[in-house]
């Protein structure tokens, strides 16, 4: 299979108000308005703060990923890989790290953000010109939100995409 790598429209990594006014689907908008209310008065919300069948308005959507520390840098490695992206995307990364993704110019920038929003511990919002597992041109949208065990440093990441036909 050859892939089509996607080229990003607009990236915003800040504070959730900040944020929030770029988000285009509404599930998108929950999502982050949800963690805002997971995190309290912490900077970060853990993963223990939510179960999954919670995030069922995103069904399919959803990533979960660990964060590996690792001498080059941090690794994520996906613990969830949204069903409805396998199906959308043509493969599924559970279990696997970003860096095995099967287009690496993609994963190198989808790293960074990971990243970006990781060391900002700020959610971060993209929407993205990509192609589907059938090569149709599609707009991506998704949001990157960190999570921490101990409130303050992250240790997982919860992510979302949706694809809408370009």
């Amino acid at each position: 299979m050859k892939l089509q790598s996607a080229r990003p429209r607009k990236i915003v990594c800040a504070a959730p108000d900040i944020v929030a006014p770029h988000v285009l689907d509404a599930r998108l908008l929950r999502l982050l308005q949800d963690w805002q209310a997971w995190r309290g008065t912490r900077s970060l919300p853990a993963r223990s703060d939510f179960q999954p069948e919670e995030l069922h308005y995103l069904l399919g959507h959803v990533f979960l990923l660990d964060i590996a520390p690792a001498p080059e840098g941090p690794r994520f490695r996906y613990r969830v890989f949204g069903s409805a992206v396998t199906m959308y995307r043509g493969f599924d990364l559970t279990g696997q790290f970003l860096d095995q993704h099967p287009d690496p110019d993609f994963a190198s920038r989808v790293h960074g953000a990971y990243l970006q929003s990781m060391l900002a511990r700020q959610p971060l919002w993209a929407t993205v010109d990509g192609f589907t597992l059938h090569g149709l041109s599609a707009n991506f949208e998704g949001l990157i939100l960190p999570l921490a065990s101990d409130g303050e440093t992250p240790d997982m990441m919860l992510s979302a995409q949706i694809m809408t036909p370009a």
